[in-house]
């Protein structure tokens, strides 16, 4: 996603920005005419949001913006690699950011340092499935260590091997998520997929007889505070903007906006609250209601 200024603090006057949007710029601008104040929420690479953000007819402020890139939004997808425009190059990996062209990616990597589910192997020999659980558990962590960690320089953290799960062998982190080992994928395969809800049980749906509903408010283990009051966020498929419902808000208690998520497009449930744990953290629970809240 792209910054969405046109004359940037960075480049020259007048040229659109080429920065990648990392936060949202939240302010108020004054119209002319009738003297009141019209505000704002525009997706904008830092520098040129700390520029605008000094401005104090502005009264703006920097918010982290998140963006869930579905699988449509890539130019193509090549050896792992979520290939995306880039400015200055042919194209560029979403995830490990690796530059060059389509060409290139294809026939000089042999897999993604940024994106561990994409790395799949397949259980050899078949003789593998008479060996005992534990034992089985123990050589698939090591073969997939081998080829992330050792091969493909991986940042992985938290490595544990299980080998009394009867679909994990290992759990990690990477990148502040949660991951699994499974061992029984489809196809005689085994690979690192994100733990649903990063680990944590299913949330509870408070008003799940609405159907439809206009807006969804979320609720996440860990973000109380030491008063006990919670941040929360809101996402409103129900809202009459369709930009406004690509956007997940998340506010402080005080209902300050914290941080911006959004998602192109309007995707099924599991896909947005997946992105929702992916960036606020795992949820705990979420009401379904008629009212709006903005």
């Amino acid at each position: 996603m792209r910054c969405s200024t046109v004359p940037s603090s960075i480049s020259p006057a007048d040229d659109p920005c080429t920065g990648e949007a990392t936060h949202m710029l939240l302010g108020s601008m004054r119209d002319g005419e009738t003297g009141t104040r019209e505000p704002f929420m525009d997706p904008v690479c830092r520098p040129c949001g700390e520029s605008f953000a000094r401005r104090p007819t502005l009264k703006a402020r920097l918010v982290p913006l998140h963006v869930h890139m579905t699988e449509s939004a890539f130019i193509e997808i090549i050896e792992g690699h979520r290939l995306v425009k880039d400015p200055d190059h042919e194209a560029r990996c979403f995830d490990c950011g690796t530059t060059g062209s389509p060409t290139w990616f294809r026939f000089q990597t042999n897999g993604c340092s940024g994106r561990p589910e994409f790395i799949t192997m397949l259980h050899q020999p078949r003789e593998t499935f008479q060996d005992p659980l534990d034992v089985w558990a123990a050589k698939s962590a090591r073969l997939w260590w081998d080829y992330a960690v050792d091969y493909l320089h991986m940042h992985i953290e938290d490595w544990r091997v299980v080998t009394d799960d009867a679909q994990h062998s290992a759990y990690f982190m990477f990148r502040d998520r949660e991951y699994g080992l499974r061992h029984n994928l489809l196809g005689r395969r085994f690979g690192a997929v994100k733990l649903p809800n990063r680990g944590r049980p299913e949330p509870e749906i408070l008003n799940p007889e609405l159907d439809p509903y206009d807006q969804a408010v979320f609720y996440f283990h860990g973000r109380m505070t030491d008063s006990g009051a919670e941040p929360f966020a809101t996402w409103t498929p129900g809202h009459t903007n369709i930009t406004a419902r690509e956007l997940i808000i998340l506010y402080t208690p005080e209902g300050a906006i914290s941080e911006v998520l959004r998602v192109p497009g309007l995707w099924p449930w599991a896909e947005t609250t997946g992105a929702i744990c992916d960036a606020f953290g795992p949820i705990s629970r979420v009401k379904l209601q008629t009212l709006i809240n903005e």
